[in-house]
């Protein structure tokens, strides 16, 4: 019995032992993803993460998904995290964590480091980072070399891999709008500014509840460099500023409709971001209001959907935003006053705080390539044309006429009643039910839920009648339209559904003097000066009108010299009068020769003004038409071109043979007496009307360095 006891033991012990190191009991080792089985995609040469789940989740784990942002495509497997490959864990109570690639990004946290801190984060996202300068107080909170901003923000994927990641690092003691005014009290920086010399303009727009009567957005932009003028500092309100925010201080009866204080970059928690661009203009007069509906009038709400993707319908309209609507009018009645005007079905008008962003052209009626609105008393549709109206039918029968789903937000200010809209039936009960199952939304923030035109079977409908109701937008007026709500929204407000307001206010990126970090990360590399500076750098400031980078002498190899000043005066030579220059935009010149000439990489245009024109007694603008042309003495007309700019498709012909940049027969004449002008240091070429021959050693003024 004792042998027989020993031999049962030492079976069970080698069974034991064989199934543990079968992983049948005592927990499991977490496979490889070659061990599992997975291939890796043909697309991208990676393991997807969710082959990976799939895999382990057949094999009895559970697992957790973690994204985190790196060079690698969105969806790549990147590792476990705290996994050991040689210890055991349980399938039923250790799940594993599994990180996934959100592709590159900037991670969150980037802010507030000093740039050589985050420069081997960023790089790692092998797409171009770009770092900029920009302005901060010197007495601020902000120390010099710290990233202020980001764009993408931080905690947001790249979404364009070619421009990359722009990076923005305070730096003192430069004339600017220092970019710690934000989150400034609204009064203080008024008071500041005003004391540096701006014209302040102060203007509301929806923040999030922390910056509530703080700065939150200027123009020009936060970090730009600039002296005096006008500046409207933009601070932060919430749903019980509306009414001032579109209607002034005054008993209006009316308000602007593209006028809704909402600019800003609004992304959901996902990273798919659509930015509201609202343009304000201060007043001409010098009104010392505080806010008036001059802003309004000057103002406008155009989203990234529509601007990014152009005109993608026949109402050509622009694609406004507007918060209420009347017909075409984008004036409507002010919410004190709005029993005036009949039933107003807007949310707006209601009493929860909300209001929608509709399309401009919600009222318009598509009739094949052009448009008509409801109530247009001379055009109807016939067959998708246009045709003209009876005066004598006020109801005429449509064909091929259709209203279209178009853009469409909720907009909920911080302090708004999102409960009370979503109890409204507003939204659809089914997406209701699937909000509620996830996290709510955050009301601390300015947020607004998108219209999702692929949720709905149907996007457009048949217009039989210029009286028909349009499905997709709230209707206003005379008892057929009473009480008329557009179809319910999809989907239902929730914390993944929402489009939050980014709280960093987006930069004017492109006026930022680029710099780059040292390898060793411990320094910048020195300003732009007109030894160093790029062509980038260089075309970035004079279109500011600063000209300090290509400023200096200028003279010709038999010494005719000319002065260029950092505002653009031109002054001195032989031939020139003084002359205020500035740049050109693109297509503009006096000159009618090398058009074809990429500005961008070979040179800057720089014209003087209108009123250097003159003809017989005439002079100014009044010329421009004058005939015959020979008459027209032209203002001045420069080209600035790069150092080591590549002209030599200048001084040949083109791949057809026969159309030169520059005028053939002169060029060839100007070339038997000198050489092509040399690049090995940047030079001004005066030109004519037309005619112009390229370029030579003898007719450049070359900058005297």
């Amino acid at each position: 019995m004792i042998a027989a006891i020993v031999v049962i033991a030492l079976v069970a012990s080698i069974v034991g032992f064989c199934t543990y190191k079968a992983q049948l009991w005592g927990g499991k080792t977490v496979p490889t993803p070659s061990d599992l089985g997975v291939v890796k995609s043909d697309k991208t040469d990676e393991f997807s993460a969710t082959d990976i789940e799939k895999s382990l989740h057949k094999r009895g784990f559970k697992t957790v998904t973690k994204q985190t942002f790196s060079a690698k495509p969105r969806g790549s497997f990147l590792k476990y995290s705290g996994i050991e490959s040689s210890k055991r864990y349980s399938t039923s109570s250790q799940p594993v964590t599994i990180v996934a690639s959100s592709g590159p990004g900037v991670p969150v946290g980037t802010s507030g480091k000093p740039a050589q801190n985050v420069t081997d984060s960023l790089k790692s996202m092998s797409v171009p980072v770009h770092y900029h300068k920009v302005a901060v107080s010197a007495n601020g909170k902000i120390k010099e070399g710290t990233v202020v901003a980001t764009s993408p923000a931080e905690g947001s994927a790249v979404t364009d891999t070619k421009q990359g990641i722009d990076v923005a690092v305070a730096e003192t003691g430069v004339d600017g709008i220092g970019y710690d005014v934000i989150g400034t009290n609204k009064d203080d920086a008024e008071q500041q500014y005003t004391d540096k010399g701006f014209h302040v303009w102060m203007a509301p727009r929806f923040s999030s509840k922390k910056m509530l009567g703080k700065i939150v957005d200027s123009q020009p932009k936060p970090g730009s460099q600039a002296t005096g003028g006008n500046l409207i500092l933009f601070y932060g309100i919430d749903a019980s500023g509306m009414d001032k925010a579109v209607q002034g201080d005054n008993d209006n009866y009316s308000v602007y409709a593209p006028a809704a204080p909402v600019g800003g970059t609004y992304c959901t928690k996902s990273g798919k971001c659509i930015n509201l661009d609202e343009k304000v203009e201060p007043p001409s007069s010098s009104s010392s209001e505080d806010y008036a509906p001059w802003f309004s009038t000057a103002s406008q709400v155009k989203s990234s959907e529509d601007t990014d993707n152009g005109s993608s319908d026949a109402t050509g309209l622009g694609h406004e935003l507007l918060f209420c609507h009347t017909g075409g009018d984008p004036g409507c009645a002010s919410r004190a006053h709005k029993d005036d005007y009949g039933t107003r079905n807007e949310l707006y008008y209601q009493n929860y705080g909300a209001f929608e962003l509709m399309d401009s052209s919600i009222s318009q009626i598509t009739c094949g390539d052009s448009a008509i609105g409801r109530w247009d008393p001379i055009d109807v549709c016939v067959n998708g044309q246009l045709a003209d109206r009876s005066y004598s039918d006020d109801n005429p029968k449509l064909s091929g006429a259709s209203y279209e789903m178009r853009t469409h937000y909720v907009y909920f200010p911080v302090g708004s009643d999102v409960k009370g809209v979503v109890d409204s039936g507003y939204f659809d009960k089914a997406y209701v039910d699937k909000a509620k199952t996830q996290k709510a939304v955050d009301t601390s923030r300015p947020f607004f839920i998108r219209r999702d035109k692929t949720l709905y079977k149907t996007t457009k409908v048949d217009v039989p009648s210029l009286k028909t109701l349009n499905p997709f937008v709230p209707e206003n007026g005379d008892e057929h339209s009473k009480g008329s709500k557009p179809v319910p929204t999809k989907p239902a407000p929730s914390d993944e559904t929402a489009y939050y307001l980014i709280d960093a206010p987006q930069l004017d990126w492109a006026s930022l003097p680029e710099f780059t970090i040292s390898k060793d990360g411990s320094k910048a590399d020195p300003k732009p000066t007109t030894k160093n500076a790029t062509p980038d750098q260089i075309t970035t400031a004079a279109e500011k009108g600063d000209f300090s980078l290509i400023a200096g002498k200028y003279c010709t190899i038999g010494n005719d010299c000319i002065d260029l000043s950092k505002t653009g005066m031109l002054t001195g030579g032989k031939q020139h009068a003084s002359s205020q220059l500035h740049l050109g935009a693109k297509g503009e010149m006096w000159a009618d020769t090398a058009h074809n000439v990429d500005p961008a990489s070979q040179y800057l245009n720089l014209l003087g003004s209108d009123s250097e024109y003159s003809c017989g007694t005439a002079t100014g603008a009044v010329c421009k038409d004058h005939i015959p042309l020979s008459d027209i003495i032209w203002p001045t007309d420069m080209i600035y071109v790069f150092k080591n700019a590549d002209t030599s498709t200048w001084y040949t012909r083109q791949d057809d043979g026969h159309s030169p940049l520059w005028d053939a027969y002169n060029t060839q004449d100007a070339l038997t007496r000198s050489k092509p002008a040399s690049t090995t240091r940047p030079y001004l070429y005066p030109l004519g009307y037309h005619m112009n021959p390229s370029p030579t050693d003898s007719s450049v003024y070359y900058l005297q360095e």
